[in-house]
């Protein structure tokens, strides 16, 4: 009797104007070495030339749509999918050459799981190394390990049983940019997973990283903590593991928004600088003094400068030196 045939593994591709970097994540997915592989990519009104990369690789299938976000843009890729399996990978990233046998292997392994994860390697811009996150390999409690932090670190380290998805519903736009995080939560809270250490996914650095605006993660990092507030209560260890991510975050992306504030002021941005410091008070609040000395005097430093003409030693700025040369 024949072996049955091999499952067939879907991976959704989100783009909005990041063909740039789409062909590298389209070649990393068609170049699997696992046999059965479905790829749709999601144009979300992108205003370059998405369509026309995708158009160069008959494998890949492009919906379009106008643009309405990351989040409906997986929902809309992941209704256009067939496979028993699903892979989540943003057009700005890669997915290593093993990545699909690893996670199958990991869930032949663990057939109890809803979702199995690996690690993940960063790389810049060009595509050159950056460095490893450390990624612990849990094998239990996963749901209280990620409230405390974010330790999966991105969806393309996550592979799905499409029974998982379809159970869920899907990313919340609410939560979005954070979307992914909040859908982890909800996933880990439901199924059992398994974690392994094969790198899978390459996670681009780059200049337009959402992850890098710090007002937008403060606001979508507070609406998916809020969100797990209920479910915790009463529950001292989950509580106890939310505080804890909750003050993660708010230091965390606190740290980012100084910087943006930081930059905001020196650039004479004043609109963007009043946004950065109301997101400060309001989301971050007392942890402010809990943030690094070093952020806390960037901003005192571009006060300073800004508003009253002095550098970081007290001499005014008035195009010329002290000693009037």
């Amino acid at each position: 009797m024949n072996p049955p045939p091999a499952p067939l593994v879907s991976v959704v591709t989100p783009c909005y104007n990041q063909a740039l970097f789409l062909r590298e994540a389209i070649e990393s997915i068609l170049a699997q070495a696992y046999p059965r592989i479905e790829l749709v990519v999601v144009d979300d009104g992108s205003l370059d030339n998405t369509a026309a990369v995708v158009a160069d690789y008959p494998l890949a299938r492009c919906l379009r749509q106008e643009n309405r976000g990351v989040a409906e843009a997986r929902n809309v890729g992941f209704g256009a999918t067939n496979g028993e399996y699903v892979l989540f990978v943003d057009a700005d990233d890669r997915l290593a050459p093993n990545a699909v046998h690893a996670h199958l292997r990991c869930f032949a392994e663990h057939p109890e799981a809803g979702f199995v994860v690996g690690a993940i390697e960063h790389i810049t811009g060009d595509g050159s190394y950056r460095g490893t996150p450390h990624s612990p390999v849990l094998e239990s409690e996963q749901y209280e390990h990620l409230l405390k932090a974010n330790h999966i670190a991105n969806t393309i380290a996550v592979m799905f049983r499409r029974s998982v998805f379809e159970a869920l519903g899907g990313f919340t736009g609410y939560f979005s940019p954070a979307e992914d995080y909040e859908f982890l939560l909800r996933a880990a809270r439901a199924f059992p997973s398994a974690h392994h250490s094969t790198v899978v996914a390459y996670y681009r650095r780059h200049g337009t990283n959402t992850s890098r605006k710090g007002v937008i993660m403060l606001q979508a990092m507070r609406r998916v903590m809020r969100s797990q507030r209920e479910i915790v209560r009463g529950n001292p260890r989950l509580e106890a593991a939310w505080r804890k991510g909750d003050n993660y975050w708010r230091d965390f992306f606190g740290g980012v928004t100084v910087k943006e504030l930081h930059a905001h002021l020196g650039r004479g941005e004043m609109w963007q600088a009043v946004r950065a410091l109301n997101a400060l008070l309001l989301h971050v609040r007392s942890r402010l003094v809990a943030l690094p000395w070093k952020y806390r005097a960037r901003i005192l430093a571009a006060v300073r400068r800004r508003f009253l003409g002095v550098d970081k030693v007290g001499t005014r700025r008035l195009g010329r030196s002290p000693a009037g040369r």
